[in-house]
């Protein structure tokens, strides 16, 4: 890969050299990860990389700084693990991002992790060719989180009248198509058509023309608003209501979606001893779901002892970044200090990205950017998306 080259998104078995090693990208659909997953991951972190994991944008965990003569172990590991499939061109089609606290979000719609694991199955199981490279899926229940800051060629979103129904919005598109009452075959159509076509679902209907494509995913002709659920704009850090009063979320951030194998492994029992459905989130966070009331302090302490961030308020909250230049050969600038400089700063206002080239990789959609020159300055521009 030249070293300016973006688009292209690396797996288990397709990994990526970068400036601190070799790079793994373990796809999570729905962002679940069960203590064992946990377990797991630090292991494999700790005897094949460098021990630093990455919290991705899109809910998925990378592995940093492996050595390339332990690349086939590594993937066989995490293979053999079941936290992803022996063949790269079905693994691709797991990259599924679902609302973090459905099934536990007072003001969700429906609980989407039933519909994430039927597309999985019907995306791995029926799609014939391969997906192109950033090829995703989104699936949100309407509820407190929105996701319309996540790329994605198709977005579901939950819709209840008489029955819950889902708005279909192909990528590019501010207002949906339709509605569709089966999530799954239409995701199916859709990865085909983008498989056939080599190119993602924008590009898809430019070429075949809008009304054939959302026939194709049989969607109910309807009025389509166009959908009033902007990205998140503060911290989602701290507690959310559960539909239990005697329950509640707890969403925690590690300093820049960052953290080793340690703090990973150590993550295991805490999870187990809460029984909370742990699950990654697109702003780099980890939320505990589920937790009884009274054993929040409890958890608040244990997750304080490890270094993450659980209050609001906390400045380091409103910050994210791309690796920079301490794992990048790419960047022109330390992401990493220039984050903690400003955290130390007059609090901010507004949540800010850090970019340490003008590739932005991972930069998320509505959030105030900053990209690294040639100089490695960073300037206040509007990336290119």
């Amino acid at each position: 890969m030249p070293d300016r080259t973006r688009g292209w998104c690396p797996g288990v078995l397709d990994p990526m050299e970068t400036g601190d090693g070799w790079l793994l990208r373990i796809r999570l659909p729905g962002g679940t990860v069960p203590s064992s997953a946990m377990r797991l991951v630090a292991d494999v972190a700790s005897r094949f990389g460098s021990g630093a994991i990455d919290l991705t944008s899109r809910a998925n965990l990378q592995l940093r700084g492996v050595a390339v003569e332990v690349l086939d172990a590594a993937a066989s590991a995490l293979i053999d693990g079941g936290l992803a499939l022996a063949d790269a061109r079905s693994d691709a089609l797991r990259a599924i991002v679902a609302s973090p606290l459905t099934g536990h979000d007072r003001a969700g719609l429906v609980d989407a992790s039933p519909v994430v694991a039927a597309i999985e199955r019907r995306l791995v199981d029926g799609v014939v060719g391969s997906v192109p490279s950033k090829f995703g899926m989104v699936v949100d229940d309407g509820g407190s989180w929105p996701l319309n800051g996540v790329d994605a060629d198709v977005r579901f979103t939950a819709h209840r009248d008489r029955a819950v129904a889902w708005w279909v919005t192909l990528r590019g598109d501010a207002a949906p198509t339709g509605l569709v009452a089966d999530p799954a075959s239409a995701a199916l159509t859709a990865a085909q058509l983008c498989a056939e076509h080599r190119t993602r679902m924008d590009a898809v209907v430019a070429d075949l023309g809008r009304e054939i494509v959302a026939r194709a995913l049989g969607t109910a002709r309807c009025s389509a608003p166009q959908l009033d659920r902007q990205a998140l704009s503060g911290s989602s850090v701290g507690l959310h209501p559960h539909p239990d009063p005697a329950k509640c979320n707890l969403v925690a951030a590690p300093f820049l979606g960052r953290v080793d194998a340690a703090t990973m492994i150590a993550l295991a029992p805490i999870a187990d001893g809460c029984a909370a459905d742990v699950r990654l989130t697109p702003e780099r966070s980890i939320a505990f779901c589920g937790v009884l009331r009274s054993e929040v302090p409890d958890l608040l302490a244990a997750l304080n002892v490890l270094g993450l961030c659980v209050d609001a308020d906390d400045p380091l909250t409103m910050l994210s970044a791309c690796v920079g230049s301490r794992g990048c050969r790419s960047a022109y600038a330390d992401t990493w200090a220039e984050a903690a400089r400003l955290a130390g700063s007059p609090p901010l206002a507004e949540r800010l990205h850090l970019s340490a080239c003008p590739k932005a990789c991972g930069a998320p959609v509505g959030v105030r950017h900053l990209i690294a020159a040639e100089t490695g300055v960073f300037q206040d521009v509007v990336p290119a998306r």
